[in-house]
């Protein structure tokens, strides 16, 4: 049985406590339950994890990233202000990277505050919000301008695959697990013993990266929200939603250029709010 959604964030909480130039767009083909999706699996045996596995873990991802929205009090830090904030924009199918004015203000929380003068919630705003995919603070590789990207899937599931190009570089989505119809007539799809990774290919070399592993999912999954070169390297970076629950988001960044020597891409930051 769920638990309400107050309930929920309590619980949230105490763990807490404890513990624009036009760009070009490149194109991908997608690729379900095929050869290549065994070849690819194969290939993951070397990232083998427990089915109680969960990656990554957000305490072990040091830059900070934003949404514009209003948040509950203990999921905006107080010294936000004095950061210095890039924002990633789209206009239509395109993409670009400017540093951005970035505001924080005390507002009221619907959903803690218990009357309406009370404000614990942080309200996040900028001069241009309408388009704004996210917000992520200053890292010395940033420089304003368009950004390249590419259209993938919003998920891939187990069994599937998808391989794309981009910037010459050959890479493959694909993800293990288990799948099963909710009921026999119905078009859910439970997941459980999840594990997303990429593929790249770089000079001859085939290299495979753990991007996500989550045991189970409750009337979620996960989204791939961007791909493209964030950190203007020539390679692929990505900003996937690696929330397992329906009331959670977490937009995790998945930078190239920060990973170590040998490695194809590495999670760098995360932003894990509740909802109601």
């Amino acid at each position: 049985m769920k638990v309400t959604c107050k309930t929920f964030f309590l619980i949230i909480v105490i763990c807490q406590f404890f513990s624009c130039n036009k760009t070009k767009t490149e194109t991908a083909i997608k690729i379900s339950a095929n050869k290549d999706f065994n070849t690819e699996s194969k290939l993951a045996e070397n990232h083998l994890v427990g089915d109680e596995f969960s990656f990554p873990v957000d305490s072990a991802l040091p830059v900070k990233i934003l949404r514009l929205e209003i948040f509950h009090y203990d999921e905006v830090e107080e010294n936000y202000d004095k950061k210095v904030w890039f924002g990633l924009f789209k206009n239509n199918n395109d993409y670009s990277l400017s540093e951005t004015k970035v505001s924080f203000k005390r507002v009221n929380d619907p959903i803690v505050d218990e009357n309406e003068e009370d404000k614990t919630g942080w309200e996040v705003s900028a001069s241009v919000k309408d388009s704004c995919v996210i917000l992520i603070e200053k890292l010395p590789y940033f420089v304003d301008g368009s950004i390249s990207s590419v259209k993938i899937p919003e998920s891939i599931y187990p069994e599937e695959s998808f391989k794309f190009n981009f910037k010459g570089i050959e890479y493959t989505l694909f993800a293990t697990g288990k799948k099963k119809k909710e009921e026999q007539d119905s078009d859910w799809i439970v997941v459980s013993n999840y594990k997303l990774y990429l593929t790249a290919v770089i000079d001859g070399k085939k290299t495979t990266e753990l991007l996500v592993a989550k045991k189970n999912f409750d009337d979620q999954m996960i989204k791939i929200i961007f791909g493209g070169d964030l950190d203007d390297d020539n390679k692929l970076d990505l900003i996937i939603d690696t929330a397992s629950h329906y009331n959670v988001t977490s937009p995790t960044l998945y930078l190239s250029k920060p990973g170590e020597k040998g490695k194809v891409i590495k999670p760098i930051g995360v932003f894990t709010t509740v909802g109601c």
